[in-house]
């Protein structure tokens, strides 16, 4: 991001080109400030019309502009000629309104979009006008990282000039209004929040406008950093496309923060968002206790490409419900430190296996394993505080494997369709059979049985449990029939005499 302030030395204007659309001619100014350039495309009305501000009010020559032509102004002589004329007056202007850069020259140059300095004001001044309508509608703001950049970059620079000279542009403003909001969303680019709130196929824009330069410049979204430290209340930070490594300073969101969502990132490890700020945050060392996120209660980690769950988890120690949707996980780990943990949801993972999982989710209320790789449910059969278990779409085969999970005394939902099992006949019947007496507790698949299922599960519950008494008592038939073989004096000794 430009940053006319430190090159302004470095700072040049050309126009390399005319472009043509609808038989109308557009002067390509081209801008670079440093290493970052942009592009704009002005007509020669506009140049008019600024140059006509910049008389009027910071006292430039009236002859300075090249002037109109009505007949032969689109002759390929002509346009050269004044593209080489208004090239150069550019150039005069900037020399001479170096130091106090007017707004008016700004705007037509685009400096407010891509420069630390002039977007932070143009913000500022945004925020002067109309920051408490905004607070007044809602405590909640959607940022662009580019936006983001500007603020932690000015942060680190003496006050300009024009702020001093002009109220409305200070930078007060912006930490202000910073400070008063509840929830931040942080955005690739400003345009892409309709799409985010608007269409659910938005993973199609997100990654494409990471790596995307913004708008005619070369800014990479993805490559800038940013500081939180000036969100001083924040409850919810919801981050879009833009890895949590690019943060700087969390600030005091350690302290603040109840909620954190990370969307369409490319992060794959949960120490990238625990300790996102930490140059170490790969050390295997002993976990800060000062990186604690102590009021954190929900986090939502969705369509990332995380594979695992490693022990920086237990930085959230308070965490009520956490959503892993989406991403690439085979197994669970270090969640018995989340002693307060009562919903996880794993849905589209590649979880194959859940053996003993009540050994890390003892108090777990919730769970959402749809749409992954399972078949067996052992390891679930001792979730005794589960309420809500969703199991759609996995590779469940075998009616038996309910069993599991029908003795579960506070199990109230149960989702299964999807699974090759939910395709057999009876199905509903055949499953609500599993919950004994319960059988009418249980919503399946979003629905409470009807009388002829529950008169048919009861059949078949029946006629399982007596299956299961006959067989047991062969089993012991056959068990004391093997011992007496074993006694001396049996069938067996007699036979010898």
């Amino acid at each position: 991001m430009s940053n006319y302030q430190l090159h302004s030395n470095e700072t040049s204007i050309s126009i390399p080109r005319i472009i043509t659309v609808d038989s109308v001619n557009y002067y390509e100014v081209l801008v670079k400030c440093g290493h970052v350039m942009w592009t704009v495309n002005r007509r020669y009305r506009d140049f008019d019309d600024l140059h006509a501000k910049l008389v009027q009010e910071r006292s430039v020559a009236k002859d300075k502009l090249p002037p109109k032509k009505v007949i032969g102004n689109k002759s390929p002589t002509f346009l050269k000629k004044r593209q080489e004329a208004l090239e150069q007056y550019l150039k005069e202007m900037l020399t001479f309104l170096k130091v106090t850069m007017p707004r008016e020259f700004v705007e037509f140059l685009e400096f407010h979009r891509y420069d630390i300095i002039f977007l932070s004001q143009n913000l500022a001044n945004c925020f002067f006008l109309r920051g408490e309508s905004f607070l007044a509608k809602s405590k909640k703001y959607g940022f662009s990282v580019l936006e983001l950049h500007a603020f932690s970059e000015r942060l680190k620079i003496p006050c300009p000039s024009t702020e001093a000279a002009d109220g409305a542009l200070n930078f007060s403003h912006i930490m202000d209004f910073c400070s008063q909001l509840e929830t931040v969303i942080v955005l690739p680019t400003k345009n892409s929040l309709p799409m985010i709130l608007y269409d659910d196929d938005s993973d199609k824009y997100i990654p494409h406008a990471l790596h995307k330069p913004i708008g005619s410049s070369n800014i990479i979204p993805s490559q800038l950093r940013y500081d939180l430290s000036v969100f001083r209340g924040l409850k919810n930070l919801i981050i879009y496309g833009i890895s949590t490594e690019n943060i700087e300073n969390v600030g005091g969101l350690r302290e603040s923060l109840l909620r954190i969502e990370i969307y369409k990132s490319e992060i794959k490890h949960i120490r990238q968002i625990t300790l996102c700020d930490d140059i170490h945050r790969n050390s295997t060392e002993e976990l800060d206790r000062s990186k604690i996120w102590k009021n954190l209660r929900h986090a939502v980690f969705k369509e990332n490409q995380l594979m695992e769950i490693d022990h920086s988890i237990r930085l959230f120690p308070n965490l009520k419900d956490l959503v892993l949707d989406k991403n690439q996980i085979e197994s669970i780990a270090h969640l018995s430190h989340l002693n307060n943990l009562q919903a996880l949801s794993l849905r589209c993972n590649r979880i194959a296996e859940c053996r003993d999982w009540h050994l890390q989710l003892g108090n777990l209320v919730s769970l959402n394993l749809s749409q992954n790789k399972i078949r067996l449910l052992e390891g679930l059969s001792k979730l005794y505080s589960l309420v809500n278990l969703d199991l759609s779409c996995n590779q469940i085969d075998d009616i038996n494997e309910i069993d599991h999970i029908g003795n579960l005394p506070l199990l109230e939902n149960l989702r299964l369709m999807g699974n090759p099992v939910a395709g057999s006949v009876d199905y509903r019947a055949r499953v609500l059979s599993r919950f004994g007496e319960r059988l009418q507790e249980i919503y399946l698949d979003n629905e409470k049985g009807n009388q002829l299922e529950y008169d048919t599960a009861l059949v078949l519950s029946a006629l399982r449990i007596s299956a299961q008494n006959s067989q047991r008592k062969l089993h012991s038939l056959l068990d004391t029939a093997s011992a007496e073989d074993k006694l001396p004096g049996t069938s067996g000794s007699s036979g010898s005499r």
